[in-house]
């Protein structure tokens, strides 16, 4: 835990220490170094800081990459990043598709076999009328298959260009490739994959208000 203190960083990882040991030690300590508070308060900032630090324990980032084959590189690849979380999802899929081409195919089938399995899916798809492949996922929309599509206003030009998957609120992929073959597999491309419950959170919320304030609109 590092707040760019010195002092205050050495305390607060003793302060962490004591917590996950001895908790009652932990809030004395927190009160002789701060007088003023309450037991009470004490207790909520001791609780705080190992919430926090449980928190980040179970957060990582690693890099994923769309590149020829003949690269030797030690990360994940775009497609195999992509494939697995819609595959493996449980609970929920948000995904935002900016191009969709005739390789987008496949990932119908599964979107759509998600949906009528009880995992609750949200698409975000710019310029509905111009995409491959949407014809037959909007034949499956319902309960547990929203889509919703970029309305750009008064700026024409403007566009939903974000490429991101986000799966059961805690894995998230942002990244440069479309849902697309040269996307996922022939061009250059470099994304995120995020496994962090605030991250996804703040994706959903992101569009939540984009939605709100009819900048999507459902189909």
């Amino acid at each position: 835990m590092s707040t760019g203190n010195l002092n205050l960083d050495l305390f607060l990882n003793e302060l962490l220490e004591s917590a996950q040991i001895e908790p009652k030690k932990a809030v004395d300590a927190l009160k002789k170094r701060y007088p003023a508070l309450h037991d009470k308060e004490a207790q909520e900032i001791c609780s705080l800081v190992l919430s926090t630090e449980n928190e980040k324990r179970h957060e990582s980032v690693s890099l994923a990459v769309t590149a020829p084959p003949s690269f030797s590189i030690k990360a994940k690849s775009t497609k195999n990043t992509v494939d697995g979380m819609l595959k493996n999802a449980k609970k929920s899929i948000f995904i935002t598709g900016y191009s969709l081409s005739d390789y987008f195919a496949d990932l119908v089938d599964t979107i759509i076999q998600k949906s009528q399995s009880g995992v609750f899916v949200e698409f975000f798809i710019n310029n509905i009328e111009a995409q491959k492949n949407v014809d037959k996922l909007s034949r499956y929309k319902g309960r547990f298959l929203k889509i919703y599509n970029y309305a750009p206003g008064r700026d024409s030009m403007s566009a939903l260009h974000a490429k991101v998957i986000s799966v059961d609120g805690r894995e998230t992929l942002i990244t440069s490739a479309n849902l697309s073959y040269h996307g996922q597999e022939g061009n250059i491309e470099l994304g995120t994959y995020i496994h962090s419950e605030k991250i996804a959170q703040q994706v959903k919320e992101v569009f939540t208000q984009l939605v709100f304030k009819k900048i999507f609109l459902e189909v």
